[in-house]
């Protein structure tokens, strides 16, 4: 079986009993403090090492293969506002183009002056969601010292019914700004452990922006 970390699998060479998720952990190459993951189909989900997996499983509608990479490890629960470097306005505004260039194309919102903070104002929630809302706004806050530190947690608009959720709450805890509180947002809390996050000096090459949407999928998806 032909996988290449965070690329997709080959769906010819996906055998007709499946895949076992133990050999799709192997091809994850997930280091210490990461998870393996398959993405597909705009899910993302945690590979369960004990099952397998079919091919219907890891191909999507279009006939594509999932992709098999991994992500930081996290918990539903973990500054701000500060002067920013250039290097580090330099990598927000390269990321955030770029991320609404292949995911966002109806654009978003974004502090082109200070790369502070940037806005999807029509995100498509996870389908688990759709007795509540199809699509909401969506902010994330980026850290005076990104990339090297990760946002913490995000924002959804106050007003948006969460039943039986208890990670959207009404403050903001572990360091995150609280600032968006005052004006109309609630914060969805999940933390990524020290050490997890590992951004590489060509951004592309390490954890980045779209790996932060990959965990903000998946933590709505799964409401866990």
């Amino acid at each position: 079986m032909a996988i290449i970390n965070g690329r997709r699998i080959n769906p010819n060479s996906i055998p007709s009993s499946g895949v076992h998720g133990s050999e799709l952990v192997r091809h994850a190459q997930a280091s210490a403090g990461r998870r393996p993951i398959i993405e597909s189909g705009g899910k993302v989900q945690q590979v369960n090492p004990n099952r397998y997996y079919s091919q219907q499983e890891l191909v999507d509608k279009q006939g594509r293969g999932a992709k098999i990479s991994s992500m930081p490890d996290r918990s539903k629960g973990y500054g701000f506002g500060g002067a920013r470097s250039q290097q580090s306005k330099q990598l927000v505004t390269e990321q955030v183009f770029d991320l609404a260039e292949k995911l966002f194309k109806q654009g978003v919102e974004f502090d082109e002056s200070n790369a502070d903070w940037l806005v999807v104002p029509n995100y498509q929630l996870p389908p688990n969601w759709r007795h509540i809302a199809s699509r909401t706004a969506l902010m994330v806050l980026f850290p005076t010292d990104y990339p090297a530190l990760p946002p913490i947690g995000f924002y959804l608009p106050s007003d948006l019914p969460m039943a039986h959720d208890g990670h959207f709450i009404s403050f903001a805890a572990h360091g995150a700004s609280d600032a968006p509180i005052q004006q109309g947002w609630k914060w969805y809390c999940i933390y990524i452990h020290n050490g997890a996050w590992q951004p590489s000096q060509n951004w592309r090459n390490g954890d980045n922006l779209f790996t932060y949407f990959q965990l903000i999928r998946e933590a709505l998806g799964n409401q866990e």
